[in-house]
C-alpha cells in the first residue's frame, strides 16, 4: 500500500573495500517486479549504477547516515539528495518535502558520486585528525583542547571529524574511497 518503496540494503565490500553490487541490483528487481511503485535506492553505488538498470521510476537517495547518530539523522536530515533518470516522480517529491531542509534534486551520476565525495572528504579529514594529534604528541600538546579549539572555528566546525584513527577501518569509508 505504500506510495513508495525504498531499497536500503547495505552495499557488501570485501577486506580492501571493493564493493559488490550484485545482491543490490537482484533485490532492486525483485522488488521491481512485485510493484510499479517509485523505487528510492539508498545503498552505496558507485556512479553509473542506476543509470545501468534503464528504468525510470527507479530514484537513488545519497543517505548520509553513520551508526552513532542514525536515528538522529534519519529523523532531521540536513538535507535530501535525489537522483534521478529525468526528475523525480511526483511521490518523490512530494516525500522530500515532508522533511524540513534542502532538497538536491539530481542526476543518478550526481548523488551518486556526491556519497562518495562526502565519505572521501570525511575520510581525508580523520586522516588530518590523525596527522596533527601524532604531532601534538610529539610537542606536548593535548589533543583533546585542540579538538575543542577547532571544534569552535567556524572554518572548521563542530560536527568535523577530529578523532584521530584509521578510516581504512571503516567500510563505508574505504569502499568510497577505493571507487
Amino acid at each position: 500500500d505504500a506510495d513508495i518503496i525504498f531499497v536500503s540494503m547495505d552495499t557488501p565490500t570485501d577486506s580492501e573495500g571493493r564493493r559488490d553490487t550484485t545482491p543490490i541490483r537482484a533485490l532492486i528487481w525483485e522488488v521491481a517486479t512485485r510493484c510499479a511503485k517509485p523505487i528510492v535506492v539508498t545503498s552505496q553505488v558507485e556512479p553509473g549504477f542506476m543509470r545501468s538498470l534503464n528504468n525510470q521510476r527507479f530514484h537513488h537517495m545519497a543517505e548520509t547516515l553513520r551508526i552513532e547518530d542514525a536515528i538522529q539523522r534519519a529523523l532531521y536530515p540536513e538535507m535530501i539528495v535525489i537522483g534521478s533518470a529525468c526528475g523525480p516522480s511526483i511521490r518523490v517529491i512530494e516525500y522530500c518535502e515532508e522533511w524540513d531542509c534542502p532538497i538536491f534534486n539530481c542526476s543518478y551520476e550526481d548523488a551518486e558520486f556526491a556519497k562518495m565525495a562526502i565519505n572521501a572528504h570525511l575520510a581525508m579529514q580523520v586522516d588530518t585528525a590523525t596527522w596533527l594529534a601524532e604531532i601534538a604528541e610529539r610537542v606536548g600538546a593535548d589533543w583533546r583542547i585542540v579538538q575543542r579549539i577547532l571544534r569552535h572555528d567556524r572554518r572548521i566546525g563542530k560536527y568535523s571529524y577530529l578523532t584521530p584513527g584509521d578510516w581504512r577501518k571503516s567500510k563505508h569509508l574505504l569502499r568510497d574511497y577505493v571507487t
